[in-house]
Order: C-alpha cells, then structure tokens, then sequence
C-alpha cells in the first residue's frame, strides 16, 4: 500500500512539474506572439483557451512519449532476456 501511495505521489510531483514547465513556455510562446502582432491578442477568448489548452496538450503529448519509450526499454529487455534463454 505504501509503495503504491509513493508511485501516486511521485507520479503527482512529476505532473506538477512539467505542467510548470509547459505553463511557463506557453506564456513565453503567447508572449512573443503578442509582440509580434498584437492584434490577435485582443481576443480574449482565444487568449484564455490557449492558455489552458496548450500546457495540458503539451502534458499529454509528454506521457505518451514517457510510456511509449517505457514501452521500448521494457520490449528490448524482454527481447534480450528471450535471446539469453533466461525467459520461459
């Protein structure tokens, strides 16, 4: 139970974490998209959706890397494993 709250609270550290980083490029992005034409940031509504959206896409998009090279690590352990005739 302990090692499963531990997982929990890492897998929380690790998601606060880069939702910072991600909040941070977002508003670097939006910023030098503003300076470059600042028409487009009268919107608001554009502003506030991109603001929210963007980080969590980018958030998403980062698990999916995280466990697709999981995923190769795990297969190619399995593969050298089957290969050494230690898996049955």
């Amino acid at each position: 139970m302990l090692g499963g709250l531990g997982g929990a609270l890492c897998f929380a550290f690790f998601t606060t974490l880069l939702l910072l980083v991600n909040g941070t490029a977002t508003l670097v992005l939006f910023g030098a998209l503003v300076d470059s034409d600042p028409s487009w940031a009268d919107r608001k509504g554009v502003m506030q959706f991109g603001l929210f959206a963007l980080p969590l896409a980018m958030l998403v998009a980062e698990w999916l890397v995280w466990d697709f090279l999981c995923g190769l690590l795990r297969r190619g352990t399995a593969d050298d494993d089957r290969r050494s005739g230690m898996a049955d």
